[in-house]
């Protein structure tokens, strides 16, 4: 099924495809000259929307450019006995790419939660990877700021009876959080919690660095300037990796300066 977003100016068309029997993808694909491909990955909460903005930028129209709402978010499919674990989510992804029959090398930008799952799908890739870009992405547990608190505030019915809704009022009440309280009210309830927790946990095993670390590969750091020094893992990156900072940005850089936030993308890539 294919249909055009109501929502979307640029009247871009939203796909839909069935990865299994429970669970269908909805994303966005745009064919470029080349067989290079830059696959997106959103956060928690989050939804492909987040990177809309990407097609507003011709030096990137050469590549295949791909970004699906994860499971259980946006117009995905949303079944509640799905894990939600970052590596499952990885693997839905892996076989988007393989129903999607797109070859050639992959350069990965993930955001926030999308950063570990990321390393998952880098390493179902192997070779194909070519770079990754870590916008704020997950690392060790100081980077949990709101996965954390969803997992050691509330228990899972508590978060279903209760949690969910209040935090959904906070963020709608919040003039700043206007975007990301309609993304986050699209999700499904049991894929919040379940991913903060599975987020939460791989975290504190402190074993993300190790894992991005290995896949030797070229990876860019980016983190918004307003957010500087927050992140523990922001050092632990700098000492292995290019970090860049956007400028008038936090934690929604490609909201808060989506020009200098794909132009760090452009950058990046002239290296391929």
């Amino acid at each position: 099924m294919v249909y055009m977003s109501e929502s979307n100016s640029n009247d871009l068309t939203i796909h839909e495809i069935t990865i299994t029997k429970d669970i269908t993808l909805s994303y966005y694909f745009s064919k470029g000259t080349t067989d290079f491909t830059i696959v997106l990955i959103h956060g928690l909460g989050a939804t492909k929307e987040d990177f809309l903005s990407i097609f507003n930028y011709e030096e990137l129209s050469t590549y295949n450019i791909l970004f699906a709402d994860l499971v259980g978010y946006g117009n995905s499919t949303k079944p509640s006995d799905f894990s939600y674990k970052m590596d499952d989510q990885a693997e839905i992804l892996y076989e988007l790419l393989k129903k999607l029959k797109i070859e050639g090398e992959i350069v990965i930008l993930a955001h926030s939660m999308g950063g570990p799952i990321s390393i998952e799908l880098a390493n179902l890739l192997g070779d194909r990877v070519a770079g990754m870009i870590y916008a704020e992405g997950n690392l060790d547990e100081g980077d949990c700021f709101f996965s954390k608190q969803i997992v050691t505030r509330y228990t899972l019915d508590e978060w279903i009876s209760n949690g969910f809704n209040e935090i959904l009022t906070k963020l709608q009440e919040d003039p700043a959080s206007t975007s990301y309280a309609e993304s986050f009210a699209k999700a499904e309830v049991h894929a919040i919690y379940k991913s903060s927790e599975d987020l939460y946990q791989i975290s504190i095993a402190n074993l993300l660095e190790k894992k991005l670390k290995q896949l030797s590969v070229p990876v860019l750091a980016i983190f918004g300037e307003k957010n500087k020094g927050r992140f523990s893992s922001e050092s632990k990156l700098a000492a292995e990796f290019p970090v860049c900072y956007i400028s008038e940005a936090e934690h929604a850089m490609m909201y808060d300066n989506p020009d200098d936030f794909y132009q760090a993308i452009i950058d990046f890539l002239k290296q391929f």
